[in-house]
């Protein structure tokens, strides 16, 4: 009897800070809409009666588009590498890639679009006032958005059923551009080719009257972590510059906090973090570790990320039915501490267990390459290396 060849599994590039930085965006945009629960005043442009410490520590966690950036320059970067792990930096097959993304994009989305449509029109059409009311009603034009993903295309559609999937629409479209991306990165360069993305969302910006809305600069950044992790992997003739990435990061940084002190468009922070972010995964793939990368590569930190789509899908309608179910007393001063005490490790269980359900199955099993450092002027081919997470302690 001749024995069928398996199919192979796909080598796995382990760079955990990726992962580490995934969580993080994900708690924070968790602990944003939970601080959005406890005082819905600012987000929504009003006068907030909370005590001033409360409104200081909830205003730290106001900026849930930055992390939304990161998560689409990580995106960006991570599907250019899966590129190196695969071929040479090139996409073999099309319909293979629309396949992988869509297996593992597709199911956690679709269960969570059921469950927040079911948690829609039985909890939060009971509750009053925002952030809710952009939620409902959810009729027919919202749910055959959502299921087509173009629900970002339409302010009628954005934000119902729930109010974090926009983003993934967005991103769903970027994967179907990043073909054509690939190939211009790969034919043009890099540097036109995050010009050209660049030029594109500045005359939509500037010429279409809702696009702000639309986050069409997306796009850009999306290139961006696609140009850092080809600078990574195939640096050119210079090699990797790891110094002037990290310097490129603090530069953003300061960058970003500058545009949001003086409350300019959320354009341009978001420039500026997802620069920050690009050059600084560029900085740890190839540089020594530093006090970042063993921060984020610590096992809680990683191990948080490995489930961070789950939990970007899934915490604002479990928020809700904590909060249409919360006691009494759970309001006014106390109501901060009883959904980061209380409701904050539920809504973490439950989006590990939509993970297992949900998400876990469909993700294909890879095998790690050997644990080494990619050298400083690695060949252009495949500097393919992992890098063994660091022990928490």
């Amino acid at each position: 009897m001749i024995r069928r060849k398996s199919k192979p599994s796909v080598p796995k590039i382990r760079l955990p800070f990726l992962e580490g930085i995934r969580g993080v965006a994900a708690m924070y945009v968790v602990i944003g809409h939970l601080c959005s629960l406890a005082d819905p005043s600012v987000p929504f442009g009003r006068t907030s009666h909370a005590p001033p410490w409360l409104q200081q520590t909830m205003a730290c966690f106001s900026f849930g588009h930055l992390a939304v950036a990161a998560f689409i320059v990580i995106s960006g970067f991570c599907l250019e590498l899966s590129l190196f792990a695969r071929e040479n930096g090139t996409i073999k097959s099309v319909g293979q890639f629309y396949g992988r993304r869509a297996q593992r994009i597709l199911p956690p989305y679709y269960g969570c679009l059921l469950i927040s449509i079911y948690v829609a029109n039985h909890v939060t059409t009971k509750l009053i006032g925002n952030p809710f009311a952009q939620y409902v009603p959810v009729d027919q034009a919202a749910v055959i958005s959502h299921v087509l993903l173009i629900h970002n295309f339409s302010m009628d559609w954005m934000y119902k059923v729930n109010g974090v999937l926009w983003s993934i629409a967005i991103e769903v479209q970027l994967y179907i551009a990043f073909p054509l991306l690939v190939l211009g990165i790969n034919k043009i360069g890099r540097i036109l080719t995050l010009v050209v993305g660049g030029g594109i969302a500045y005359l939509v910006v500037m010429n279409v009257p809702l696009a702000p809305k639309m986050y069409i600069w997306y796009m850009p950044l999306f290139v961006i972590g696609m140009v850092a992790a080809h600078l990574a992997f195939k640096p050119g003739k210079v090699g990797r510059l790891p110094v002037v990435g990290s310097l490129v990061t603090f530069g953003c940084l300061v960058g970003c906090w500058w545009t949001l002190s003086k409350n300019m468009p959320l354009y341009d922070s978001d420039m500026f973090l997802g620069t920050a972010v690009a050059a600084g995964c560029y900085s740890m793939t190839g540089a020594a570790r530093g006090p970042l990368y063993r921060f984020l590569s610590l096992r809680p930190i990683v191990a948080l990320g490995t489930f961070s789509y789950s939990l970007y899908l899934m915490h604002h309608p479990i928020a809700q039915v904590l909060y249409a179910n919360r006691p009494l007393w759970a309001n006014g001063e106390v109501s901060l501490f009883f959904y980061l005490t209380a409701c904050l490790p539920v809504v973490l269980l439950l989006c590990w267990f939509f993970y297992l359900l949900f998400e876990k199955p469909f993700i294909p099993k890879r095998r790690d390459k050997p644990d080494l450092k990619p050298k400083q002027h690695a060949p252009s081919g495949l500097p393919l290396r992992t890098f063994r997470p660091a022990k928490s302690r």
